[in-house]
């Protein structure tokens, strides 16, 4: 699997993440320093940083309101190389073949999931999974579970060269984001958190947190790197702002 970070991953080197806003704007760091080397784009989700491209999906419309899914009209759902260096869209994919019903979102949720695996060569591989969740209403059909009516997950290969992802035969075993957590000391997390940290991943030793940043007016969504021991973070990166309030959880 591609090693990820809140809200984003990291290349296989642990010197740079790509990580999103609630716009799905790209936000490319230097995570010794927390230096940003470029933004780009609008509604992208991060899956892989590898032989120098990032490999991003478009989603096919603007967030919703709570960051977490598509609003309104939505058109194709895209794969997109970009320049790992300097942000510059290489190519963008044909649209994907997902089912009309399905939400993607720029993180996962119980309705999608997106994981990617780099297994070299070139390639990544993007398996995601699609749930339409039963909200109420006429109850679903004999024999279908309760929470879910409808299910379809797949994957495609990408070539970092060309715009033409392949779709590969459905994997066997669970899709991805089927394997339960191992709790609130999962390995991402590493013992507890503090209050105001929603969600933590590791890059070597250092954790990375996803945070949320108290202001007299404002309240901020920041990333930050923290050493082990240390009393401050390392470095800090504002991801959004707004007004004061409680930021929604990028993942449920």
């Amino acid at each position: 699997m591609a090693a990820c970070v809140p809200r984003g991953v990291v290349g296989a080197d642990g010197r740079r993440a790509v990580v999103h806003d609630r716009h799905g704007t790209l936000i490319a760091l230097d995570t010794e320093t927390g230096a940003v080397l470029w933004r780009r784009g609008r509604w992208l989700r991060p899956c892989a940083v590898t032989g120098g491209a990032v490999v991003a999906v478009r989603l096919g419309g603007p967030p919703a309101p709570d960051g977490q899914g598509r609003a309104g009209a939505a058109g194709p759902v895209a794969v997109v190389v970009l320049d790992a260096e300097e942000g510059a869209e290489r190519w963008t994919s044909p649209p994907l073949d997902l089912p009309s019903w399905a939400r993607p979102s720029l993180d996962d949720t119980p309705a999608f999931t997106l994981a990617a695996e780099t297994p070299g060569g070139g390639n990544v591989v993007l398996r995601w999974a699609a749930r339409a969740l039963y909200e109420g209403g006429a109850p679903p059909g004999r024999g279908a579970p309760v929470d879910t009516v409808r299910e379809a997950h797949g994957a495609v290969r990408v070539r970092l060269a060309g715009p033409s992802p392949q779709v590969l035969p459905e994997p066997p075993g669970p899709p991805p984001g089927a394997e339960p957590e191992t709790g609130p000391e999962a390995p991402d997390r590493a013992g507890p958190l503090d209050p105001d940290v929603l969600e933590a991943g590791r890059i070597g030793a250092r954790r990375i947190e996803l945070a949320v940043r108290r202001g007299t007016a404002s309240d901020a969504l920041v990333l930050r790197a923290v050493d082990p021991g240390a009393d401050a973070p390392v470095w800090e990166v504002v991801l959004d702002e707004g007004p004061r309030g409680v930021p929604p959880r990028p993942r449920p």
